[in-house]
């Protein structure tokens, strides 16, 4: 339940056995690679010999995990795949690996056949397009009769296709008889804001009709390389399109044949994928002819499995694990306990600690447990939520965020469940039963004060905790002034709301802003800024209240849970009053009920975060971890049972 130490490992070995070494590591998933390439090298000619020779071994893996992956997705609506997070990623044995890869040539071969038909259908595509823009813009002309090609000058006269402005088309014809012209205008369709039309006029006056044509915003319809009436070229073009049909449902079928290949692509993908890893993180090593060096970061509670390991491989390598320097970059590995895994998201979310800091997962997880709870408080939204989580916890395959995610909603599904029994909220006021303790609809007041406690019990964790740095650090005396006099001072404001204590808590508050007065300015040299310093850290009070009254939101949040739920029911039973009207009943409650657990899970989950953020963590959080990011088996598709 801390942060884990981490070692700082340097190992020195033979070329040869390189990749065995490596592969050990690699199955160990414990050991991240440092990159020390950028060190001072004493063979700098060979070292980059080494590193031109890997980036080109990258570039190649690199064009063949895009193939593989390409080839992937296309085949993908070809198939038939189980969901992984159902039943987990196929199990693949080495005899099963060494048997594809040894057919890798022949799989390869069959990915440049998809994307031959890749290609073919772009094609396809493109020419789809273009016929589908032809007869669009054919459509409107179609019941002009006369071929395309025969349109345009004759001896005497011209034959264009125009496109009229509608609002411009009466103006036009009167402006072409203005001009004494000698016309035919014959309109052909028209769209939303324009008439097509057949223009035909006497070549002689082609000056007049430009002119008319330009004041009327007339232009030319053009007809490039087309030949026909547009009805029959409408008419080839379709037969085009379903000829393209049949050749796609042609190309499907040639995909479909192939998709039993798809699984020996996977398998391909995530192995050489694991070789590109490997290869990247060689390429943060150094080397000579002979040896390569390397540095990484590993557990301290993982130095003897490792050296164990490592040493039944061979005996011809220098190993030697060192604590870190003060200006290590060391990465963040948290070990906590199984319940408090889950809350760790919270953190991750936030940033990491710092590597020499508290990790405050333990302290937080509590907290965030019975806030959370209280935020959404019924007992029944708490009982679905946590059979739904549950539920996915058990038959979801799954890793990584997402399961602590999962993991903590069900966590918080409980903790609901608690504070509803104890608030005796069970789906609103839809099952009677009485409240364990109090019901916040009637009693607010109680729910607010202790919200409040629970508020000032977790500013005090992290002031302690604050103080526990400092006394860590070697710094007691600043523990005291700077986090004891704080609890002191505090703890006689917190007395004084409470008569019985009255004659006690004036003095306890005065002793510690007496403290606070005199150490909170000792940085100061000169006597009045030390004065001035203390006088002004009082003030601080105010972000202590503003702290306090932050946890209102527990009170809040609840009673906002409970009033919804109420009004749901209220709504559901003033239709149940007949037949019909007890379904509609049935699905006001069930719909308002799940948007309900939708809604305030959500919003229990954001405050609860956000109280953790901002008045726990600033109290002694130290942020900016860096995750520890270990070289180790990841693959996408399938799984090595040993690789």
């Amino acid at each position: 339940m801390s942060i884990v130490k981490m070692k700082k490992m340097h190992l020195l070995g033979l070329k040869v056995e390189q990749d065995m070494i490596l592969d050990a590591i690699y199955k160990m998933g414990t050991v991240e690679i440092v990159d020390i390439t950028t060190q001072g090298q004493d063979n700098e000619v060979h070292q980059d010999r080494f590193h031109q020779k890997l980036e080109k071994e990258l570039s190649e893996l690199d064009s063949k995990l895009n193939r593989l992956k390409f080839a992937i997705d296309f085949l993908k609506p070809y198939v038939t795949e189980k969901n992984p997070l159902l039943y987990g990623k196929p199990k693949i044995k080495r005899q099963e690996l060494d048997d594809l890869l040894s057919r890798e040539e022949q799989y390869l071969r069959v990915v440049e056949v998809i994307t031959e038909l890749d290609q073919r259908l772009s094609r396809l595509k493109a020419e789809e397009s273009k016929l589908h823009s032809r007869i669009e813009m054919l459509s409107p002309w179609k019941s002009l009769d006369i071929p395309l090609e025969e349109m345009g000058p004759t001896r005497e006269t011209d034959f264009i296709p125009v496109v009229i402005p509608i609002k411009a088309f009466e103006g036009f014809r009167n402006g072409l008889d203005e001009k004494n012209v000698l016309f035919e205008l014959v309109k052909i369709g028209e769209s939303r804001d324009e008439n097509l039309c057949l223009l035909v006029y006497y070549r002689a006056q082609k000056s007049e009709v430009q002119d008319v044509m330009k004041e009327f915003s007339v232009s030319i319809q053009e007809f490039p390389g087309l030949s026909g009436t547009p009805e029959e070229i409408i008419a080839g073009d379709e037969r085009r399109l379903a000829e393209i049909e049949r050749e796609r449902q042609s190309i499907a079928g040639e995909a479909r044949a192939l998709s039993d290949q798809r699984f020996a692509f996977e398998v391909l993908y995530d192995y050489w994928s694991m070789v590109r890893e490997k290869k990247r993180n060689m390429l943060k090593m150094t080397e000579t002819s002979r040896t390569f060096c390397m540095t990484a970061w590993i557990p301290e509670t993982m130095e003897q499995t490792l050296r164990q390991k490592i040493g039944k491989l061979t005996d011809s390598l220098y190993i030697e694990f060192s604590l870190p320097e003060e200006d290590d970059e060391i990465p963040v590995l948290l070990e906590n306990p199984r319940l408090v895994q889950p809350f760790e998201l919270i953190t991750e979310l936030y940033s990491l600690p710092d590597p020499k800091g508290i990790d405050p997962n333990i302290y937080m997880a509590p907290f965030y447990f019975i806030f959370f709870g209280m935020m959404v408080s019924d007992a029944g939204y708490g009982l679905v939520l946590a059979l739904l989580t549950g539920l996915a916890l058990w038959k979801l395959k799954l890793a990584g965020q997402g399961k602590k995610l999962v993991q903590l909603l069900f966590l918080g599904g409980v903790s609901t469940f608690m504070w509803g029994a104890i608030f005796g909220g069970w789906f609103g006021d839809l099952i009677k039963i009485k409240p364990i303790w109090i019901n916040p609809l009637e009693n607010p007041m109680a729910i607010l004060v202790l919200s409040f406690a629970f508020g000032v019990i977790q500013i005090y964790t992290g002031l302690l905790l604050s103080a526990y740095k400092n006394i860590r650090a070697g710094r007691p005396a600043d523990a005291f002034m700077d986090q004891g006099l704080w609890i002191v001072f505090l703890s006689g404001l917190i007395m004084l709301a409470f008569p019985q204590f009255g004659a006690v808590a004036k003095y306890v508050a005065l002793a510690g802003a007496l403290g606070l007065l005199l150490t909170q300015g000792r940085t100061q040299k000169n006597p009045l800024m030390k004065f001035l310093s203390g006088l002004l850290s009082l003030y601080g009070v105010t972000g202590y209240l503003s702290d306090v009254l932050s946890y209102s939101r527990l009170l809040a949040l609840g009673l906002a849970t409970g009033v919804i739920a109420v009004v749901i029911n209220t709504m559901a039973r003033l239709v149940g009053v007949n037949a019909i009207g007890f379904i509609i009943m049935v699905i006001i409650m069930i719909g308002g009920h799940i948007f309900n657990i939708a809604i305030n899970t959500l919003g229990a989950y954001v405050h609860s975060s956000r109280l953790q953020y901002i008045e726990f963590f600033s109290k002694f959080y130290e942020s900016g971890g860096r995750p520890f990011q270990p070289m180790r088996i990841k693959t996408n598709y399938v799984e090595f049972e040993e690789v």
